[in-house]
């Protein structure tokens, strides 16, 4: 699918005026490659899709990395105020789910619709994880562990030193950025729709439904078949259900 660039920070498919907007935020370590064959699957006539491009890495590799969440949202909630029309959808996965909900408020403080919030397979923003020293104090042998025991990646590249050079300060700037995250208790005021693996060992059952006490409207949780990075197995199924949740609440507002 065609893609234009309108910033370093947004890779932009579909229509040049859409209808509807969907905001994809990927996972930590992710770039906007990462989740670069959504736009495809989900949009229909008149849609478009903004996917984030993180700075350092990828085509961004020579940038800083980034280093507060918070500001990252905010810069993201003003470029997609500029590039985009219509009411938005939030898709986040894992780190992006919280970046997601950050993006979520800025985009409603500034008086923009946001139509619904996609946290796939991510904790709250206030959820226990590790804490930034012991993210610091992370020996290559642990962060091996931590690549292969949420993601899909071959274990055989990670013997190569110079695979990790390129993936462990991302890893690393990305989970310190979440670790140091110090979220405003905000609810939004669209519906969430959380998303699960049924075998992801880090986000159960117990951390959709937590996902209550961020919005002021209805959560509806799901848990899919597969394990962290569920959507790789069934990239189908899940657009489906983000579709029904939207059409329900579209249905349910005209019928008022």
């Amino acid at each position: 699918m065609k893609r234009t660039e309108p910033t370093p920070l947004l890779w932009h498919y579909g229509a040049a005026a859409g209808t509807r907007t969907y905001v994809l935020a990927p996972f930590a370590g992710g770039s906007a490659y990462s989740m670069g064959d959504w736009p495809a699957h989900l949009l229909r006539a008149g849609e478009s899709a903004l996917v984030l491009q993180y700075p350092g890495r990828g085509p961004r590799a020579a940038e800083g990395l980034p280093t507060s969440l918070g500001e990252l949202a905010a810069e993201a909630g003003r470029a997609v105020q500029r590039h985009s029309t219509g009411p938005v959808v939030i898709v986040g996965h894992s780190l992006g789910g919280v970046l997601g909900h950050a993006l979520a408020v800025h985009l409603e403080d500034a008086g923009r619709e946001v139509e619904l919030l996609v946290a796939s397979a991510a904790r709250t923003p206030s959820s226990p994880r590790l804490d930034a020293g012991q993210v610091l104090a992370m020996t290559d042998a642990q962060w091996i562990q931590e690549i292969t025991r949420y993601s899909t990646f071959d274990p055989e590249l990670l013997d190569d030193s110079a695979v990790l050079d390129l993936i462990v300060p991302v890893l690393r700037a990305d989970y310190l950025m979440l670790a140091r995250h110090a979220p405003e208790p905000r609810a939004v005021s669209c519906p969430l729709l959380a998303i699960g693996g049924a075998d992801d060992a880090w986000v159960r059952a117990e951390h959709l439904e937590s996902w209550a006490a961020y919005t002021a409207a209805d959560l509806t949780t799901r848990t899919l078949p597969g394990g962290h990075f569920y959507f790789r197995d069934d990239l189908t199924r899940v657009i489906e259900l983000i579709h029904t949740v939207l059409d329900g609440d579209r249905a349910r507002k005209e019928h008022r």
